[in-house]
């Protein structure tokens, strides 16, 4: 009995600190919003955010020629630089490896398979661009630079991260261990 309620008690503060929704209120008043149809589980939105941050890293290839002749027309402070924009591309690269890291750790702690619908939230962050994709490229380049992050992508994939690693120590603290294996039958035809 004894051996049971550490067990109990590591569950309980999973499933108290690890599975608890973000408080929506918290995550309404700060910085740039959801849009609308975003998912709200931390998984999905992890994912929808991966998908959101790999679409906008793709389209910077395509647009860059386009960002370029946009700061030259404005005098802007990039206007020299090779590759306009390289510290935001450079940070977003970091930011999607923080998303990436957050999806893996939850489908590894997960006691279901939690990948497929993932997938379709990747689709789903992907397809945010896909209206602007029909326009014009110079467009696509004004929409690139106006773009932001929904800052709770950030703060949702470090909690998920931490809450995946604790509820991932609990499900395998309470995994079968060698010790716990059932004896080998013997022969009943054996003395």
């Amino acid at each position: 009995m004894q051996a049971f309620a550490p067990r109990f008690a590591a569950i309980a503060l999973a499933l108290t600190l690890g599975l608890a929704p973000l408080n929506a209120a918290r995550a309404a008043n700060e910085g740039e919003p959801l849009p609308p149809g975003a998912p709200t589980e931390p998984y999905e939105l992890s994912a929808w955010c991966f998908g959101a941050m790999s679409e906008y890293l793709d389209i910077y290839d395509r647009v860059k020629p386009d960002l370029k002749d946009i700061d030259k027309l404005f005098g802007s402070s990039v206007k020299n630089e090779d590759s306009p924009y390289a510290a935001d591309v450079a940070a977003a690269r970091d930011e999607l490896k923080v998303l990436a890291g957050a999806i893996e750790a939850a489908e590894r702690a997960s006691p279901q398979i939690i990948a497929p619908r993932g997938v379709e939230a990747v689709k789903l962050g992907r397809a945010i661009w896909g209206p602007v994709e029909t326009h014009a490229r110079r467009e696509l380049a004004r929409a690139w630079m106006s773009w932001a992050l929904p800052d709770r992508c950030d703060a949702n994939a470090h909690e998920l991260t931490a809450k995946s690693a604790l509820l991932g120590r609990v499900l395998k603290y309470n995994a079968p261990t060698a010790t716990d294996a059932p004896a080998p039958a013997t022969d009943p035809k054996q003395p």
